[in-house]
């Protein structure tokens, strides 16, 4: 595992983790495309609406795979293989459970959940937004356990076949999503049938993977069930949890602040800017995500050198990628909004609200890599403080303030003011552990090597 050299490493297994990130994006973002276009502006505010619950779900599985994979690729580096393998059986069936626990939840709570959400019974979107959770519920634990097969397959040193896999979903996703919404003309029932069918797909092929091909990751059988493992599966998971949950958060906290200050129509325009967003963070994510088994792996082998090298690299290239995304949208932001709708008027809204909300994305990459670094590297604390502040406490406190003193548009400039505070923690944090012996142990030792040579030299000329 992880024999080439770093660079070489990191794109390994990060671009595949991007690419089936990509995939999974397109899942909801495909539905918006349909659902805007053939069944109307209403019905895309009703799907999302419904997209922070989604969200938490997928946070769930978030902490769990990437918890869990962080464990197993320690103890894997460790050559402790079976001790690793009881903790993805363990990892597996906590999953499997709590995706019939919370499905069964929300089913039998739906009214009082979509509340939550902001939707009531007197809206014409509320029972878009019920149509949508109805049926997209019920593939709950296919689309939290994909994702962890998606992470173990990664460490088995196989990063690019769970790309395929997603893509496969991917692809049925749009045909099923064509044939549902546009051919028989089901609307949002159809979207989300469409997306828990190629969900269901998509894990099936994982499942078989694991099970028929794999080498290093195996079911294992379990005595008991250990409380301590599943509580530091959910401990190392928590920080990449709370990045999940904070995006829907974020988007519950502006739909709601949207639906009192513009209405319907603007949870339409902020459910197209949460596409895009969703598709350039997820490529963060996704990024981060991807190549935190190697930082694991490293810890595991205490290889200090490579630790520093992966965040030298990974910085670098995000902040680029990140002023990339950031021009592209701006610049193609008026196509951007003729994709999903067919009036002028709201395109013109699209182009305006995207090009304000983009700059966001300059250093949106920078602060996700940074605290799933520190995940990966057992700094759960200080990830947890990136993660909390970025997510939901400084959009939350911005948004309720800002626009009630500069006016309505202030809202669309709330995220990038929001990552611009984060950046100031996460410089602050790497410092600290700079401070903490973390990033400078292997200079330290490149040091005494130095001193060590010079004293034999010295040595020898003496002689």
């Amino acid at each position: 595992m992880f024999k080439k050299t770093i660079f070489k490493t990191i794109f390994k297994y990060a671009i595949p983790n991007v690419i089936s990130m990509w995939i999974f994006t397109l899942y909801t973002m495909i539905d918006g495309v349909f659902i805007s276009r053939f069944v109307g502006s209403t019905a895309l505010a009703g799907v999302n609406l419904a997209l922070p619950l989604i969200n938490f779900i997928f946070s769930i599985s978030i902490m769990i795979g990437v918890g869990s994979s962080t464990l197993i690729a320690i103890k894997f580096g460790e050559n402790k293989y079976d001790e690793g393998n009881r903790i993805f059986t363990l990892a597996t069936f906590l999953n499997l459970f709590l995706g019939i626990f919370i499905s069964a939840m929300i089913l039998f709570n739906i009214d009082r959940v979509i509340n939550i959400l902001g939707a009531n019974k007197s809206q014409e979107v509320y029972k878009y937004v019920k149509e949508y959770l109805t049926i997209i519920v019920f593939f709950s634990v296919f689309y939290m356990s994909g994702y962890a097969f998606e992470i173990y397959i990664k460490i088995d040193g196989k990063p690019s076949y769970p790309a395929i896999c997603v893509l496969v979903g991917g692809f049925t996703n749009l045909i099923l999503d064509y044939v549902f919404v546009v051919i028989f003309h089901y609307g949002v029932t159809g979207a989300a049938i469409a997306t828990g069918i190629s969900q269901v797909i998509s894990c099936t092929m994982l499942f078989l993977y694991i099970v028929l091909k794999a080498k290093y990751i195996k079911f294992k059988k379990l005595i008991k069930i250990s409380f301590d493992k599943i509580a530091k599966i959910f401990k190392t998971g928590f920080s990449e949890f709370l990045t999940e949950i904070s995006s829907g958060i974020l988007i519950l906290i502006y739909n709601l602040v949207i639906l009192k200050k513009i209405g319907v129509l603007g949870v339409s325009i902020f459910g197209t800017v949460s596409y895009i967003t969703s598709f350039i963070t997820m490529t963060m994510i996704g990024f981060s995500q991807g190549i935190q088994p190697v930082i694991s792996y490293n810890l595991g082998k205490k290889n200090h050198k490579n630790l520093k090298d992966i965040l030298k690299i990974s910085i670098i290239f995000l902040g680029i990628l990140g002023i990339f995304c950031f021009f592209f949208i701006s610049l193609f932001s008026e196509y951007i909004g003729k994709i999903f709708f067919r009036e002028q008027d709201i395109i013109l809204y699209v182009k305006i609200v995207l090009r304000i909300y983009s700059l966001s994305y300059v250093v949106v990459g920078i602060n996700i890599f940074i605290s799933a670094y520190f995940t990966a590297i057992k700094k759960v604390i200080y990830s947890a403080l990136i993660t909390f502040p970025r997510g939901i406490l400084f959009n939350s406190i911005l948004l309720l303030i800002l626009p009630n003193i500069f006016g309505n548009k202030v809202i669309w400039m709330v995220s990038f003011l929001s990552e611009v505070l984060t950046i100031f923690i996460c410089i602050y944090l790497l410092k600290k552990i700079k401070r903490e012996g973390i990033l400078s142990w292997y200079e330290k030792k490149k040091f005494k090597r130095k001193c060590s040579f010079k004293s034999s030299s010295s040595s020898i000329s003496n002689l």
